[in-house]
């Protein structure tokens, strides 16, 4: 069984968010995984219906996911971990500098659908 990294904090450009970042333009607010029902797989194969998802790895609890843009087919990933009943997630884009608030609109749909399906706590 392999070994993941946890999800990780923003490097210094501001085309990346995260649970694991502590500054406030990189940071996401935590999310809380709703009851002990929940599982980790049915998380991410929520995730994954959102348009333009692929899995690229999930296995025990983390997960690696790609996401391509629409009209410019840029690349970006999005890692999910899950330790006790708290939900990690990082959204960060492959290449360039400013992602004009994509990945933290990302992250905050992937919440809300998470919300909605009544998997995390709103």
């Amino acid at each position: 069984m392999a070994k993941h990294p946890p999800v990780t904090a923003c490097g210094d450009s501001p085309n990346c968010v995260s649970t694991a970042d502590t500054r406030e333009k990189f940071q996401l607010a935590p999310l809380y995984i709703a009851n002990d029902s929940v599982t980790f797989s049915t998380i991410i194969a929520h995730i994954a219906t959102m348009p333009r998802a692929e899995v690229v790895t999930s296995q025990d609890n983390y997960a690696h996911l790609r996401f391509t843009t629409k009209v410019l087919r840029f690349v970006d990933d999005v890692e999910v971990s899950l330790e006790s009943n708290q939900l990690a997630l990082r959204s960060a884009s492959r290449i360039g500098y400013y992602d004009f608030g994509a990945n933290r609109q990302r992250a905050e749909v992937i919440r809300q659908r998470l919300t909605d399906a009544e998997l995390i706590k709103p």
